[in-house]
């Protein structure tokens, strides 16, 4: 009898205390627990199928609500070591039924690191490092500051109203990018790249086949690197522009300068070769293509 009570209370220590919850879960079961945790540390969310919605919180524990996949196997939800582990086991049938619909809440100095296959992101008010991708779900940060690292296959990247430093890679789904950085880079295969680059030092665009426009007025000493193989890409100027410009299309692809009267220069195998100073010439802008066109616009706001 000892023996049993003994178990029993240890059993109630760890479910009142917080320090792990791992085990069978029913499909789709709706779950509401949380974990205490230090104020900083690493969560690892691995969810292989769902909308997923993660924020971060002033609270000193991480919490997870919501609807689990209709071929959830097991549910391991865990804290050991400032680590904690989401994660969603599922039955071999995983496209079969609902999938998972979850709210994670999570101290936000803590490090994020999350990973999905069919599963779409939401990444709100977060501090620190986020690194994750998904090969078929949409991403989005939000309202976020640290080093930024997302890379998804099919889906769309969107990254607003956030700081820091990004790095955002892309096969075929388009990338949405603005906020105030230090440094960021963009690429996508075949997708289209749009983005606003008024509160970036150091800016890097490769686009091999998709489209790429940016616009908003460069800082004072900013960088900017745009390339693409046969997209076109395309500069929205708002206001003044200060910078070196060099506009570079390989084989023939049109260039278009409405900014200056400065023309292209043709050269061997029909190369076009655009140089100009524009405003203090400050900053610096590169736009090269293979065979894609560019063009810089002047935009008047009326």
């Amino acid at each position: 009898m000892n023996t049993i009570f003994s178990k029993f209370t240890f059993i109630l220590i760890l479910i009142f205390t917080g320090i792990t919850f791992s085990g069978t879960c029913l499909a789709g079961e709706k779950i509401n627990q949380s974990l205490s945790v230090e104020t900083t540390g690493i969560v690892y969310v691995n969810i292989p199928r769902g909308l997923v919605n993660i924020q971060g919180w002033d609270k000193p524990k991480v919490m997870i609500q919501g609807e689990l996949d209709d071929t959830t196997k097991r549910l391991i939800f865990k804290s050991e070591n400032n680590k904690t582990f989401i994660k969603i086991d599922t039955e071999g049938q995983q496209h079969w039924g609902d999938s998972s619909v979850l709210s994670i809440f999570i101290p936000q100095q803590f490090k994020l690191r999350f990973k999905g296959i069919d599963t779409s992101f939401t990444l709100s008010k977060l501090n620190s490092d986020i690194e994750g991708k998904s090969i078929n779900g949409d991403l989005m940060v939000k309202k976020s500051h640290g080093k930024i690292k997302l890379s998804v296959v099919s889906g769309n990247v969107t990254l607003i109203e956030s700081s820091g430093f990004a790095k955002i890679e892309s096969v075929s789904g388009m990338v949405n990018f603005s906020g105030d950085f230090e440094q960021a880079y963009l690429k996508s295969i075949s997708g289209d790249i749009k983005a606003d680059v008024s509160g970036t030092d150091n800016l890097t665009i490769k686009n091999i086949s998709g489209d790429t426009q940016i616009s908003g007025q460069a800082k004072n000493k900013a960088q900017l690197e745009l390339s693409s193989v046969s997209g076109d890409i395309l500069y929205k100027v708002t206001d003044e522009l200060n910078a070196e410009c060099e506009v570079v299309s390989q084989f023939g692809g049109e260039i278009n300068n409405q900014l200056t009267d400065d023309l292209p220069i043709e050269g061997n195998l029909n190369k076009k070769t655009l140089s100009f100073i524009s405003g203090d010439g400050s900053g610096r802008l590169s736009m090269n293509t293979i065979n894609g066109s560019v063009s810089i616009e002047k935009i008047i706001n009326e």
